[in-house]
């Protein structure tokens, strides 16, 4: 129980891990009331790795997960300039990316009684 102060988690320093993923996870689920159409939704997380450069200051370099240099990320770049150019984007591009623990906290989330979307969307 938090009563006062910040609380860390896992995100992208900015972002809390389950405000990025989970309702991206909740569109992938097949046949989902949240994307009835079916379109394809992948997560993709990228891990912080931080590499200053002395010719690239205030940057966390080409493979920042952090929120302001994600689009840096030469990951994100690669799957843009993929699914831009539709070169190998279903061998390289159409399946999620995790490596945090999102699926866990989904799973504790959505099995407590006044947890998940089952409550909220009707």
């Amino acid at each position: 129980n938090i009563h006062y102060g910040v609380r860390f988690s896992d995100g992208d320093t900015s972002v809390p891990l389950l405000s990025l993923g989970y309702m991206c996870q909740k569109w992938a689920e097949p046949k989902s009331r949240h994307n009835p159409s079916g379109m394809k939704v992948f997560t993709r997380e990228r891990k912080h790795e931080a590499e200053p450069s002395l010719t690239d200051p205030g940057r966390g370099g080409p493979h920042s997960g952090e929120h302001v240099d994600i689009l840096g990320n030469v990951g994100v770049i690669e799957d843009v300039v993929r699914i831009a150019t539709g070169y190998e984007v279903e061998e390289k591009v159409d399946h999620d990316i995790i490596v945090s623990q999102l699926k866990n906290i989904m799973k504790s989330i959505d099995s407590h009684p006044f947890g998940g979307l089952k409550n909220v969307v009707k």
